[in-house]
């Protein structure tokens, strides 16, 4: 299993402050995040029920949840202390672990989530054994809910050449003026980077046979807070896109 390193260990209110200065991208992102949630693969209607969070970050989102919609997440899991230490601040059970070493002990889930591309820092060699154990810990038609920037996207593009340092930081710094990563010399972003069909490939590994995908905030990078974006059907052509499977 990787090694654990807390990225955040001296950061760890750089997602909160993000989300308040980026708020109509993250009300884009949470009502994104809660179509998903109560929607099956085929597009019908799903109760969330038992929640089990992994990489909750500062826990904003699992707390809007609550707040907004009253799905209440029953166990958060991030494996950043620091991270974890500003959830449970805001009253949410989080357990220190990663996805790979989180005890299901409290399975059966009805739904696990993985939000904000928590997924993209499981290494490829260790993935379809991990969603193959989160097969395993959901319910009879349980679901699990991937929220990702994808590789495919317009922000997911300039954030991988942006990673790899082939832009300089002047334009860097111009093409993510307008997004969520402003920021991005404090706010560690994912090192594994896939377009939406790997994922569904290695879903399908790990025992899962019914997809379903949202999208939400299609404009270029410049533009993503300009606006709130409901979420539409699909994945081609958002820049946070959601997998719901079964």
């Amino acid at each position: 299993m990787a090694t654990f390193t807390d990225v955040y260990a001296d950061k760890a209110g750089v997602l909160d402050d993000t989300s308040k200065a980026r708020s109509n991208i993250y009300e884009s992102r949470l009502r994104l995040l809660h179509k998903a949630l109560v929607t099956a693969p085929d597009g019908g209607a799903a109760d969330p029920g038992k929640i089990v969070s992994i990489g909750v970050g500062s826990g904003i989102f699992e707390t809007l949840l609550d707040q907004r919609y009253g799905i209440r997440v029953a166990q958060s899991v991030e494996p950043s202390a620091a991270l974890g230490a500003r959830a449970r601040a805001k009253g949410l059970d989080v357990v220190e672990a990663t996805a790979q070493g989180f005890d299901y002990g409290a399975a059966p889930y009805d739904t696990i989530v993985y939000n904000g591309s928590s997924f993209g820092f499981i290494p490829d060699d260790e993935i379809v054994e991990t969603f193959s154990r989160n097969k395993a810990a959901l319910a009879r038609g349980g679901r699990i809910v991937l929220t990702d920037v994808p590789a495919e996207s317009a922000l997911g593009i300039a954030l991988r050449f942006i990673q790899e340092g082939s832009v300089p930081g002047r334009v860097a710094e111009e093409a993510l003026a307008g997004t969520a990563f402003f920021n991005v010399s404090e706010h560690s972003y994912k090192p594994y980077w896939h377009e939406i069909g790997w994922y569904v490939d290695v879903l399908r590994k790990a025992g899962f046979t019914q997809f379903g995908f949202w999208q939400t905030i299609p404009e270029n990078p410049p533009y993503h807070n300009e606006r709130i974006e409901d979420p539409t059907p699909g994945y081609k052509s958002g820049n946070y896109v959601a997998i719901v499977a079964s």
